[in-house]
């Protein structure tokens, strides 16, 4: 949020990805206390079962631990992907590269969501896989 109140760009344009019915079941005091860890799972996603361990009934830590679960497998299909492409002469850097920015980008929206209280969800693939 900007300092009169409003949405900033960034908020704006992850609101896209938020899911209103999940956000509104998370409560206040978890996400305080939780949005750090579930941040760290998203930023190391072979952690992704650290929210779980730290609050297993909370609404919040298992939304984020699914997503990052999720988020590693996308993550993992994308690197194989990527790393195919990247043998390619001259331009394979170039892959390898924006494979680079790709997962960035993902993380710190993942990570500002969470910071945030929000319940982001990758597009497509967000909703398929509810292990937590």
């Amino acid at each position: 949020m900007s300092s009169n109140g409003t949405p900033n760009g960034l908020d704006n344009f992850l609101e896209n990805f938020n899911d209103i019915n999940t956000e509104t079941t998370f409560v206040e005091a978890e996400v305080k206390k939780n949005s750090a860890i579930a941040a760290i799972a998203y930023l190391v996603p072979i952690l992704f079962f650290l929210p779980i361990c730290i609050d297993g009934n909370s609404t919040f830590c298992k939304f984020h631990a699914n997503q990052s679960l999720i988020w590693l497998i996308v993550a993992v299909i994308l690197g194989i992907i990527f790393g195919i492409l990247g043998v390619i002469p001259f331009i394979g850097g170039l892959f390898r590269l924006i494979f680079a920015l790709l997962v960035l980008a993902v993380d710190f929206g993942f990570i500002y969501g969470t910071i945030n209280g929000k319940a982001l969800r990758l597009p497509y693939v967000g909703s398929l896989l509810k292990v937590f």
